[in-house]
């Protein structure tokens, strides 16, 4: 066994002191004042080896720092070389032979490495999965302008809503209609029995009868005047009271009229009184007016609608102009919205509006804006705009609320996909297009106006190009690798 050189000091110093004592004394001062100088010397060892492997890993590591920089060199050409191609406008076909020449550095063309060619945005589909998972359609044509979003709230045509209420106190004896009834221009609403009418009824067929014996009185009192027979102030009085008959009967007409009563049935009153025997007028016609008097009346719907409110039962009585029935014509409606100060001159009458309502969230209501407010509301600092909309399948209600995109600005043809044929990357929006035997690119785009689950593109495609319309979040979960350290970025 080989013992250091402190020990073999240590193990001679003990036989000194066993041997000789005075000597053990000067060695040991001689041992300590060379141990002092020991540590310092193994410092400078340390230090020496220390220094000697610093120099040994910074060789390393710089030889590590150069790999590095020449790897992402070649990262970022490749990189560069993929935004040339997801920009790029060429054809599938011609993109495809591309791709075929490009070499990645495995030395193999980078469309065919399973390593390398997501960096170019290519990706490569099992056939089983097309038409199935992911499908491919074309750009179609759309005719979109630049659009104002808003919110609104559906309303009625207020020139095609009207309050039925009677002109005159009655006791109501009959109703015709319920709510949500569809009703036609003069039919039958409600029968309501008035005594104020009746009265009128009667004072009118009284005057009628009157003015028929005026007439004859006249007709008597002119034939025997012009034969000398009669004196002027007996013809001058009969043709007065002919004339004050005509007055009288005219006047009770007009209140007739007042009372909401058609002149068509005022007349066919009258001409049933003047039916009765000649007998009869001359003898009884105030008894008979009486007799044929009703005091019955009908309301009848102004205009053809939808009876959207009803307040009246049989047997109430309704005081002038209470409100018994409200129609309204739904098949045109109004649309209401709030535009601020700022967007009034984009707003023009005749502008075309697309109306959708939560309650039928894929279809949209095209109408035409037909008003826009003069004034502004002082706390939200924003104008009235109205909206006129075709309603003929009556899906929508007054009352809903409703999202409304406003052209303000002429429609230009471009082309336009399916919302969800686009990706999404950050910043960037892209699609798929295919290649050739189940390879599909990425290819940016630049969105511009979306309108009924479709979005206009701005530019990246043309017309007709084809394009993934289904499908497109697996293919973009594909290229995605690259990011998650996968491509040669990674190796």
């Amino acid at each position: 066994m080989t013992l250091s050189y402190k020990e073999n000091m240590v193990n001679y110093c003990i036989y000194l002191r066993m041997h000789n004592p005075r000597k053990t004394i000067i060695l040991w001062g001689i041992i300590l004042f060379f141990i002092s100088f020991l540590p310092v010397t193994d410092t400078f060892a340390q230090r020496e080896d220390e220094h000697a492997c610093e120099k040994s890993c910074g060789e390393k590591d710089e030889h590590i720092r150069e790999q590095t920089n020449k790897d992402e060199n070649n990262h970022d050409h490749s990189t560069s070389a993929g935004e040339n191609f997801l920009n790029s406008t060429d054809s599938g076909h011609e993109l495809y032979e591309k791709l075929l020449k490009k070499e990645c550095e495995h030395d193999v063309s980078i469309i065919k490495c399973d390593e390398c060619r997501y960096e170019v945005g290519v990706v490569k589909v099992d056939p089983s999965l097309l038409d199935e998972i992911v499908i491919i359609g074309k750009g179609m044509p759309m005719d979109i302008g630049i659009t104002h979003e808003a919110t609104g709230e559906v309303g009625p045509n207020q020139d095609r809503f009207v309050i039925v209420s009677p002109r005159i106190s009655g006791v109501v004896k009959e109703v015709f209609v319920d709510w949500g009834d569809q009703v036609k221009e003069g039919q039958k609403l409600a029968l309501l029995d008035s005594i104020e009418l009746g009265e009128a009824r009667a004072d009118y067929l009284k005057a009628a009868a009157m003015l028929k014996l005026a007439e004859k009185n006249y007709s008597r009192e002119k034939e025997l005047y012009g034969k000398n027979i009669t004196s002027g102030k007996h013809f001058f009085d009969a043709e007065n009271a002919h004339e004050q008959s005509h007055i009288e009967l005219n006047a009770l007409m007009e209140k007739l009229l007042l009372m909401g009563q058609e002149e068509g049935s005022i007349r066919q009153m009258q001409e049933k009184l003047l039916l009765m025997d000649q007998e009869e007028v001359d003898i009884k016609h105030t008894a008979k007016a009486e007799k044929h008097v009703s005091s019955l009346f009908t309301l009848t719907a102004p205009f053809d609608g939808t009876v959207i409110d009803k307040k009246v039962a049989v047997g109430e009585l309704k005081n002038a102009f209470d409100p018994m029935l409200t129609i309204a014509d739904l098949t045109q409606l109004w649309v209401w919205f709030d535009v601020y100060e700022k967007d009034i001159p984009k707003v023009r009458m005749g502008n075309k509006a697309m109306v959708s309502v939560a309650s039928y969230p894929e279809e949209q209501f095209e109408g035409n804006v037909t008003y826009i407010g003069n004034t502004i509301d002082e706390k939200t600092r924003t104008v009235k705009v109205r909206i006129e909309v075709a309603n003929h399948h009556e899906k929508l209600k007054p009352g809903m609320f409703a999202r409304v995109l406003l052209q303000v600005d002429d429609a230009k043809s471009a082309v336009g996909l399916p919302e969800e044929a686009v990706q999404v990357d950050g910043q960037e929006r892209f699609v798929f297009v295919p290649l050739k035997d189940g390879y599909f690119i990425r290819r940016n785009v630049i969105l511009g106006t979306r309108l009924n689950g479709y979005v206009k593109v701005v530019s990246g495609l043309e017309e007709n190009d084809p394009v993934v319309v289904k499908g497109g979040f697996l293919l973009k979960s594909e290229t995605m690798k690259e990011k998650f350290g996968e491509g040669c970025g990674g190796h």
